[in-house]
């Protein structure tokens, strides 16, 4: 998952700085990407989580996705694409801290 998430990151970055695309855009298309491999290359299953539905797959890539693009291009896309990763990592920390206090 680390390298198709990074690569993933890549070509976000490459298609937001270089040809304008949204980063929501090509965010998504790279997380269903790496779902359809993950599903039919692996049976749905990833390291240390077991067999996961699609939607699992998509969600968890996509916060992977945008971490990445935050470490590495975030000063050279728009304010508006910036917005979605800061949305996506903020909406992904509560969620990290509701499940904590549910422990």
């Amino acid at each position: 998952m680390n390298d198709l998430t990074l690569a993933a990151a890549v070509n976000v970055c490459n298609l937001a700085v270089e040809q304008k695309v949204p980063v929501q855009a090509a965010t998504i298309a790279s997380a269903q990407s790496i779902a359809y491999v993950v599903t039919a290359r692996y049976g749905s299953q990833i390291a240390g989580s077991g067999k996961l539905e699609v939607g699992q797959i998509v969600n968890g890539s996509i916060v992977q996705i945008v971490a990445r693009v935050k470490e590495g291009c975030y000063p050279k896309i728009v304010a508006a694409d910036q917005k979605f990763v800061d949305s996506v990592i903020a909406d992904f920390t509560k969620q990290v801290k509701a499940q904590e206090g549910k422990k």
